[in-house]
């Protein structure tokens, strides 16, 4: 659907997404996701298990342990790699086609990136719920590089009666910090994300026709890679489209910011599967592969 899902966030994925739904899931649920980013570029990797929590007659409330892994393999390191020409005798004043790389001194090393969430989810009133998530970030580059950090995700989503719902995220809202082992320092800045859907349904609802729009609202200055801005804040948009058959089978469509994207769902039972595609005008095609189990 694009990734518009933040107005929605009705399943197990929704610590991820906007963990205020997490409030409005009914029952236990195991969610796994493996993707396949930019022709096996990138690994990623999301599990994640849902359970309500409280008494019957009280305020709805959930709680989820979320683990998010997002990997990339075969980095060449090239800070020992040696440069000659090709008589060997280390000159470089040639031009560059008569130079060649010692690629023997390469070394190839992998960066993983891995988050454990905790979150917490409850209904403040009819239809209207809050949640949070306290994240903590663990980054290793090689067998030296070592980062660690916290952040915090704030959410809110509001259901409606007549189909429509509203929600936002709030990431790393208090601007989350990584520490480096070599004693340096970064910062990820926070980000707003709001997010709207319209449900329809036909025939007894056996259709069912759900209209999803996000915008990913940036605060670092990144107007090379969005879609418009004003001054510094940066905007992206998320349009997505879905229609579920009985509740058993989905289709959706949409676009991640420039990006085409499409998928397919299927549930039996307690069983769910699904499959997201994207599209990238400059990278190879993401392939997205995810299951979950209701109880």
């Amino acid at each position: 659907m694009g990734s518009a899902f933040v107005g929605l966030a009705d399943d197990g994925t929704a610590s991820y997404w906007n963990p205020a739904g997490l409030a409005t899931l009914g029952e236990r649920q195991v969610t796994a996701m493996h993707a396949e980013q930019f022709g096996s570029i990138v690994q990623y990797d999301f599990l994640s298990y849902v359970t309500p929590i409280g008494s019957p007659g009280k305020p709805k409330q959930a709680i989820s342990v979320s683990l998010v892994r997002l990997g990339v393999d075969n980095i060449p390191d090239t800070r020992g790699l040696q440069i000659i020409d090709q008589n060997g005798n280390g000159k470089f004043d040639y031009p560059e086609d008569l130079l060649v790389v010692d690629e023997s001194r390469f070394v190839f090393d992998s960066d993983n990136d891995v988050a454990l969430v905790f979150s917490y989810a409850r209904d403040v009133r009819s239809g209207l719920s809050l949640g949070g998530n306290f994240k903590y970030i663990r980054q290793w580059l090689g067998d030296s590089l070592r980062s660690n950090g916290f952040g915090i995700d704030l959410g809110v989503l509001y259901v409606g009666r007549n189909g429509l719902s509203l929600g936002a995220t709030l990431r790393d809202a208090t601007t989350t910090r990584i520490l480096w082992n070599t004693g340096t320092g970064e910062f990820i800045a926070p980000s707003l994300r709001i997010g709207a859907a319209k449900s329809r349904g036909f025939q007894d609802r056996r259709h069912l026709v759900t209209a999803a729009l996000d915008v990913q609202i940036g605060f670092s200055d990144e107007r090379l890679s969005s879609q418009a801005n004003l001054g510094a804040v940066t905007f992206e948009f998320h349009p997505g489209l879905e229609y579920w058959f009985e509740r058993r089978l989905a289709l959706r469509a949409g676009f991640e910011a420039q990006n085409f994207t499409a998928g397919a769902g299927l549930r039996y039972r307690k069983f769910g599967l699904d499959y997201a595609y994207l599209d990238h005008r400059d990278l190879d095609a993401s392939h997205r592969v995810s299951g979950c189990y209701r109880f």
